[in-house]
């Protein structure tokens, strides 16, 4: 014991000193590895090769960018279907905490995994014996693990807290952002989330409903009689929840990227409403001869939840798994959600069982059922258990399906599913007393404890730092390779800059070496620029132009003349370097005279598509239009011109996540193109980029290199 407490002092302390002081001791001992040559190179080349790189990226992150306010546009205020949007920038959207108008319905995942880690706790502790052992028979014995009340009631009162003031929160939300919230219930992926506030309410009725004994007031009655109240309120709206979004599942037409495992949270949610309804005593019990037990109107009232819950899971699981196994999934953050799969069998092994007992002692009278009981929750929570290693499994790194996004709310999602998974280990110790089970048990609430308390400080740290919690989520899709291609070039830029006022020809010793430097970066940026134009003028703003008639004309325009300019200049270069020009001097003069104003032009020129084209992709094409301009786009360029677009931009992009978000963006509207995509990063960038990369997106590794797979 002293041992093992000495460790967690050491880990707690070090993680205070990092968490509070800013200051890391691992760190300190990596540096003193390094020192006296413990630490072999290989190990920290990355770290010292993109040190820089990142210190850039978090100042660029967490330091203000006092960016203007977004501007409205409506290029027809008397035509109702004409377009609107907003002309906003991404500085903007890093900077925009708000507290109400940011405040997303996803974020009450942080209360549901606190209210599910005080569940846990509390069927850990003596409840187990006080509740459902009197449930049981002498033959039938209950265990406890004995965990104190106090665990439980702390979670629950923070999570409480917590819940309250996001509640408050949402609800002026949704009288100030009425739109906003209108938004979150029509999309197919968030929406189910709304579940999530129910069922949080339930829970809380079922840690409360027998917890706290008071004289006067609030005596026990009327705490039970409150814990009803929330129970009856959570539950209708749950169902309504339910019933409303089943609808819409028919009524609507989606696609398969839409279905996603979030709306397993509807089932759960109705697993948890038929885990209260037969353990909180709901109806008074009779015991008149000749009349239906009341009993039994609990256990029918469970059953009403329970039974369709059960349908749903099980089809939304096959239909999810399904899309998971076949889709790319590109978007890491909501990849989180998966792990309700997880909650579902081990919630509806606990409700199995609550329903199955009460029924066979205080209905059927009959002990014999027990054993049917015990069976039916070991089955719900060995499905829990092997859905938790094959998850745990997708997280190590040679695969990095989950975890390779920085912290968001998403993890909270995860984070309950644990809490879940440790409930029914508590509970099936509980049935069975094996010191292996207790074993188990300790072990998932142990695990429970670090990835909420993990997750607990990452919030509190975003919320000090502005970023992450109440800000808006970054958006992308199949169409976002558009905007990183013009940060590429926004970082081209000062190098084409630099090498050309870098050009002196009177300098025989370097002249010509700087001319020819900045002729490769010239050729390189107008091989890109001129596909780019490609794509836009033959795929993507023909499509913009469809919707919305000559709206990207004026862009088109600027490419034909763009391109004239661009060959004129690519041809003077030439001249010098093949020496066929008479006044080399003055060609070179004219060069770096006329080029700056260009650039000058040409950033104008992409922050214009960005501020008034970009809208119309992400508001009003289809994900399937999307992916199809994105594959029509590839397919254009010949793979000569990608050997040297591809490289160009993840060269010349700023930030490690916009490589990762640009190569994610081709891979998911083209998955079988992505060793192709691979191949080509691979030949051109360096060892330290690749590694970064592939570690990022294993997909891209083309057969030869390391950890390759073979997509079939």
């Amino acid at each position: 014991a002293i041992p093992g407490a000495a460790v967690l002092a050491g880990l707690a302390g070090a993680a205070g000193l990092e968490g509070f002081g800013n200051f890391c001791v691992g760190c300190l001992f990596y540096q003193l590895g390094i020192q006296f040559g413990l630490i072999p190179d290989h190990v920290y080349r990355i770290y010292t090769s993109s040190r820089q790189e990142v210190e850039d990226s978090w100042n660029y992150v967490n330091t203000p960018s006092h960016a203007p306010r977004p501007e409205s546009v409506d290029t027809d205020p008397t035509n109702a279907i004409a377009l609107k949007y907003k002309r906003k920038t991404d500085e903007w959207t890093k900077d925009d905490f708000h507290l109400i108008r940011n405040m997303q319905v996803s974020y009450f995942g942080m209360p549901l995994a606190l209210a599910g880690l005080a569940t846990a706790f509390k069927i850990a502790s003596d409840w187990t014996i006080d509740n459902i052992g009197a449930r049981r028979t002498p033959s039938h014995p209950i265990f406890s693990l004995q965990v104190p009340d106090a665990w439980y009631a702390t979670f629950a009162v923070v999570g409480a807290a917590i819940y309250a003031v996001m509640l408050i929160l949402y609800g002026i939300r949704f009288v100030k952002y009425t739109h906003k919230c209108k938004t979150e219930w029509d999309c197919p992926l968030r929406s189910p989330s709304f579940g999530i506030i129910t069922i949080t309410l339930m829970l809380f009725s079922f840690l409360m409903y027998d917890s706290i004994e008071y004289n006067g007031l609030f005596d026990e009655g009327t705490i039970t009689n409150v814990a009803r109240v929330f129970f009856w309120i959570a539950s209708v709206t749950h169902v309504l929840i339910t019933v409303a979004k089943f609808g819409e599942w028919i009524g609507y037409r989606l696609e398969l990227e839409h279905v996603h495992p979030s709306w397993i949270i509807l089932p759960v949610g109705l697993v948890v409403a038929a885990l209260c309804a037969s353990t909180i005593p709901m109806f008074e019990l009779t015991v008149e001869v000749g009349t239906v037990n009341n009993l039994d109107t609990n256990v029918l009232l469970a059953q009403f939840f329970y039974s369709f819950a059960y349908l749903m899971w099980i089809t939304l699981f096959i239909i999810t798994f399904f899309k998971v196994v076949t889709s790319h999934n590109s978007d890491s953050r909501i990849r989180h959600s998966i792990w309700i799969w997880l909650a579902a069998p081990t919630i509806i092994g606990l409700a199995n069982y609550s329903i199955c007992s009460s029924h066979a002692i205080n209905v059927a009278n009959n002990e014999n059922l027990i054993p049917l009981c015990n069976a039916e929750l070991a089955n719900h929570f060995f499905v829990g258990l092997m859905l938790f290693l094959g998850l745990a499994w997708a997280s190590l790194p040679h695969i990095s399906f989950f975890g390779r996004d920085p912290f968001g709310m998403g993890y909270w999602t995860e984070c309950f599913a644990i809490d879940a998974l440790a409930a029914c280990a508590a509970l099936f110790h509980a049935t069975n007393g094996f010191n292996a089970s207790r074993d188990l048990a300790y072990i998932l609430l142990t695990l429970a404890c670090i990835a909420n308390g993990v997750a607990f400080l990452h919030t509190i740290a975003a919320l000090i730092r502005r970023r992450i919690v109440f800000t808006p989520e970054v958006k992308w899709g199949p169409l976002s390779f558009m905007k990183l291609t013009h940060e590429a070039f926004r970082g081209a830029l000062p190098k084409l800059r630099a090498s050309l006022d870098a050009i002196d020809l009177e300098d025989t010793s370097k002249g010509i070496q700087s001319l020819e430097l900045f002729a490769v970066y010239y050729s390189q940026f107008s091989i890109v620029h001129e596909e780019h134009a490609k794509h836009e003028d033959e795929v993507i703003f023909k499509t913009f132009n469809d919707y919305f008639h000559e709206h990207a004309l004026k862009y088109n325009d600027d490419h034909a003349k763009d391109k004239i300019k661009m060959e004129e200049w690519r041809l003077l270069i030439n001249g010098i370097l093949e020496k066929t020009t008479a006044d080399p001097s003055s060609v070179l003069s004219r060069l770096q005279e006329e080029l700056p104003p260009f650039f000058d032009h040409f950033e104008e020129h992409l922050k214009g598509e960005e501020d008034n084209l970009q809208p119309i992709g992400r508001k009003h094409l289809p994900l399937a239009i999307q992916k199809q301009i994105s594959r029509d786009a590839f397919g254009i360029t010949n793979a000569k011109k990608w050997e040297v677009m591809i490289p160009f931009i993840i060269n010349n992009l700023p930030r490690h996540m916009q490589r990762v978000r640009y190569l994610q963006v081709l891979c998911w509207s083209m998955p079988e193109r992505a060793q192709q995509i691979g191949a080509i990063v691979y030949r051109n960038v360096d060892a330290v980029m690749w590694e970064r990369l592939r570690v990022e997106i294993p997909e891209i590794i083309p057969r030869g290199a390391y950890n390759w797979r073979r997509y079939y």
